[in-house]
């Protein structure tokens, strides 16, 4: 009786893990996963920042921002260096994702997420929701092809565009184009900046050059040229990603980090007035009563067989238990009590 209680529970058991639903993507598959929940990860440098507990959000990190400094490179961020990051694949893609809140004192220019490229190059996500790059710094005694796409200037007055709640931003990069999302939905428009190349081949470019990648910053360039500032705001996680993620993995990603995925509203058809048809011949409408008469026994008999077959399933399904299950574990009781 054991045996068979136990294998009941353990068909209930496998049942439910395969009808259980599987991501086809987690933090788990990214290059670099950073969760302020957890604290600071090993080796990331801290300046001009602090743990703060979010009502909706939990531990995440705050920045302070203030303008550029010339002599550090930034006057709040939080850095993470990786130099396995230059030994990692991009040629399938890069993409991040970064949960961020701004406040009023947001600048347009402030950096929210950046890749750290050789010396003081960087590919980042600025506040102004812009995708910017400039591969070596302005300086090509590296022996690097420049690569840049920054945002025209001056630039002084340039808004946020993140807003002061809670917010995903995601960029996907591939051998075509760069996508931006904000809580799992895709802007129409590009968000590359202007540069060396426009939008042709930049992108495959930016993929190779993930070579010279060296780490993550977050809020802050890693350069000691930019004069708008830095991240004035909120950022609870990041992750970076070796692979251009697909519109669906960019909503399991929102969804499984806490997102509420809004879908679009559906548009209803619009009402058509309708008219009452002419009234058929009386013979018509005697034809009509008898062939509804034949099609609604039709249909009681089709239900009526459909019943009969699921009751014929139930009680075959009870014979192969009993004949398979129920019957040998008696028998073998019986045997072992004549044996005693």
């Amino acid at each position: 009786m054991k045996k068979f209680i136990l294998t009941i529970i353990s068909i209930f058991l496998l049942s439910a893990m395969i009808s259980m639903p599987v991501l086809a993507i987690s933090t788990s598959d990214a290059v670099i996963n950073i969760d302020f929940k957890n604290g600071i990860p090993e080796g990331m440098e801290i300046v001009g920042a602090e743990l703060v507990n979010d009502d909706v959000k939990g531990q995440v990190m705050s920045f302070a921002g203030g303008p550029a400094n010339k002599k550090n490179g930034s006057n709040s961020k939080a850095e993470l260096p990786m130099e396995s990051l230059a030994k990692t694949d991009f040629s399938k893609g890069i993409s991040w994702t970064v949960w961020v809140k701004g406040t009023p004192e947001t600048h347009g220019m402030q950096p929210i997420f950046n890749i750290n490229l050789t010396r003081i190059g960087y590919l980042a996500l600025l506040a102004d929701l812009v995708v910017t790059a400039n591969s070596d710094g302005n300086e090509t005694k590296w022996g690097i092809e420049r690569v840049w796409s920054d945002p025209p200037g001056p630039l002084e007055d340039e808004e946020s565009a993140i807003g002061t709640d809670w917010n995903q931003f995601t960029v996907v990069i591939n051998d075509e184009a760069v996508y931006l999302y904000k809580n799992a939905k895709r802007f129409d428009i590009n968000p590359w900046a202007q540069g060396s190349f426009g939008n042709d081949g930049m992108t495959t470019v930016m993929m190779e050059q993930m070579a010279y990648a060296t780490g993550i910053s977050l809020g802050a360039y890693k350069c000691d040229w930019w004069k708008f500032g830095d991240f004035k705001g909120f950022i609870s996680s990041a992750a970076l990603y070796n692979k251009a993620l697909s519109a669906d993995e960019v909503k399991e990603l929102f969804v499984a980090s806490g997102g509420i995925y809004e879908e679009e509203p559906v548009t209803e058809a619009p009402t058509i007035p309708v008219t009452d048809p002419p009234a058929p011949p009386a013979e018509n409408i005697t034809e009509t009563i008898a062939e509804n008469i034949e099609t609604s026994e039709a249909v009681k008999s089709d239900d009526k067989e459909s019943s009969n077959n699921s009751l014929l399933l139930i009680i075959f399904g009870a014979v192969v238990v009993l004949c398979v299950i129920i019957i040998p574990a008696a028998i073998r009781n019986n045997k072992k009590k004549k044996a005693k």
